[in-house]
This record gives structure tokens, C-alpha cells and sequence, in this order.
């Protein structure tokens, strides 16, 4: 029988886990992060960060103000924290601070097969999918223009 908790509930032990050089292995839940990682199927292990700062492209498990845990990528980091997006997200969040972080991900399991983050093709998965937000934040405004005017049409 698998036991459901929340990642609220096991922060404090996920950190002592971490801590102590040890990893944290959850499935995923939510879409941001398709096509990478998919919604109830595909698994990550958080592991904790030995950089006093993050760099770009990493994947950070961190907490949002008000108590959420996210899973998304970094694609710039500043003097002031780090810009963070999902990759299936059209929105940056900015100002992610490095002590929001609760680990960083060092690989994942599609169907049951590893793939660790220091992966040529990973890597250059990642390059690939970031140069081409520009493209995609245009793809998602008309979509979302689109549905808002077949709303307005149905009216």
C-alpha cells in the first residue's frame, strides 16, 4: 500500500534527509513542467545543492511565500535571486531567493527509465526548449486570445 502525504507535511524531514547527504525521490503533480515531466507519472530525485548559488537552467524544488512547493527551472539568475519558469508556463516569476529553496533536482524516471540532469541529451533538451520561449510566450497569448474570444462570441 503506498501512503499519500503532502510535501508541506515532510518539509522538515525532507530537509534532514537532505541534510545529512541524502535524497528525496516524489512524483510530480501539475502540468508545468510538461513536456519534461508529466502530471501523477514521472518521479524526481531533490537532492541538496552543494553551490551557494544556483546556475542556470537548474531545477529547483522551492517555496512560494504562501507555503506552495514548485518545481520549475531557472533561467536567469540575478544579483537580487533567480527568474523561474515552468517549461510549460508563458509567465517568468521573478525574485525566487536562494534561501526559498528546498533542493535541486538531479534526475528523473519517464516509464521507469533514469535520466540524470548531467545528460548530453538533457542538457541539450534544456538549451533547445529555453531558446525557443520567446516563440512559445507568443503561442500561449493566442491561445489565450482565442479562447477568450470564442467566450466573448458565445455570448
Amino acid at each position: 500500500m503506498i501512503n499519500k502525504v503532502n510535501l508541506s507535511q515532510t518539509h522538515a524531514l525532507m530537509e534532514e534527509i537532505m541534510n545529512n547527504g541524502g535524497e528525496v525521490i516524489f512524483t510530480i503533480m501539475g502540468n508545468s513542467m510538461l513536456p519534461m515531466l508529466h502530471h501523477k507519472r514521472d518521479r524526481v530525485c531533490i537532492k541538496r545543492s552543494e553551490k551557494q548559488i544556483l546556475k542556470k537552467y537548474d531545477i529547483p524544488l522551492f517555496i512560494r511565500p504562501d507555503g506552495k512547493f514548485v518545481l520549475h527551472r531557472i533561467v536567469k539568475v540575478n544579483s537580487d535571486g533567480y527568474v523561474i519558469i515552468g517549461d510549460n508556463q508563458a509567465i517568468k516569476e521573478h525574485f525566487v531567493q536562494h534561501s526559498q529553496v528546498v533542493g535541486v533536482v538531479k534526475g528523473f524516471w519517464r516509464n521507469e527509465k533514469y535520466y540524470s540532469c548531467d545528460n548530453l541529451y538533457y542538457r541539450i533538451y534544456v538549451r533547445i526548449w529555453s531558446i525557443t520561449y520567446p516563440f512559445r510566450f507568443c503561442v500561449y497569448k493566442f491561445k489565450s486570445l482565442c479562447k477568450r474570444f470564442r467566450a466573448w462570441r458565445m455570448k
